[in-house]
């Protein structure tokens, strides 16, 4: 969840119960997320590609902790949770052990103020800081379970319309990283980089179906389909093949405004 999953790890997983899901997701919505996590690159695989640039990690990207506090809306929380969950998981693939554990925090608090505190319980947070100071990989699939858990729990309470803003966020955290990262043309040494933010914008369409499904019923949903519009406009007519260092820069002007707006 939350970009936090790879494509091969995605088809390992467990899907949640059918009766969980028919109470509280439409089935579409939960093949649209499916979709979505399985064609979205994690952050750890986006962080690998710019290791290979030699790109250094730029923390200033990345949304203030400090910021948690002010979130206080259900949609704010919801999509933050997300922000903060891409941040978290590309700090991790730098080894950055106390932001990440400044991350986590603020991540629990958003998950106490959406009403799945007991995902971050004491526990987690105990076997996180273990983690963070030995095991990276440990360190990720911690947080991995944490957020399943997380998307578990909503779909049981009726609540899948904030799983589907966490996603969200998340997608939108994820491209603006990768899009600002880049700097020159494709060539041999950045196609894969290339390769996954095209598999990032692809992945829009099942973002916007996820989304779809409760345009009608809930304000939230429909705003944030408003809001990555503008995302699907700009890359309707690009191809994978095609991506240019224009075309990603002008993917990066569109996902820094939307983004800037919701931090």
């Amino acid at each position: 969840m939350l970009a936090l999953t790879s494509c091969k790890h995605q088809e390992e997983q467990v899907a949640p119960p059918e009766e969980v899901i028919k109470d509280s997701a439409k089935n579409s919505t939960v093949t649209s997320l499916d979709m979505l996590m399985a064609n979205i690159p994690q952050p750890t695989a986006i962080a690998k590609e710019l290791s290979k640039e030699g790109i250094q990690m730029n923390k200033s990207l990345l949304n203030s902790p400090d910021k948690g506090s002010s979130y206080s809306s259900t949609f704010q929380q919801a999509v933050n949770m997300g922000i903060y969950g891409a941040d978290l998981g590309y700090l991790s693939s730098y080894n950055q052990t106390q932001d990440v554990l400044q991350y986590f925090t603020q991540v629990a608090k958003m998950a106490s103020g959406l009403g799945i505190a007991t995902v971050f319980d004491q526990h987690l947070a105990d076997l996180f800081k273990n983690a963070a100071s030995t095991n990276k990989d440990t360190m990720n699939a911690l947080v991995q379970t944490a957020f399943e858990r997380s998307q578990k729990e909503l779909y049981s309470n009726k609540r899948a319309t904030v799983g589907t803003l966490i996603f969200a966020g998340g997608w939108i955290e994820g491209l603006y990283i990768a899009t600002n990262m880049v700097k020159d043309e494709k060539n041999p040494k950045n196609e894969q980089l290339y390769q996954r933010i095209w598999d990032h914008v692809y992945a829009i369409r099942y973002l916007q179906q996820a989304l779809s499904d409760y345009q009608k019923t809930n304000p939230d949903c429909a705003n944030m389909l408003k809001i990555i519009q503008p995302i699907g406009d700009a890359s309707a007519n690009l191809t994978n093949d095609g991506l240019k260092l224009s075309d990603v820069q002008s993917i990066k002007t569109i996902i820094t405004d939307i983004r800037n707006k919701l931090i």
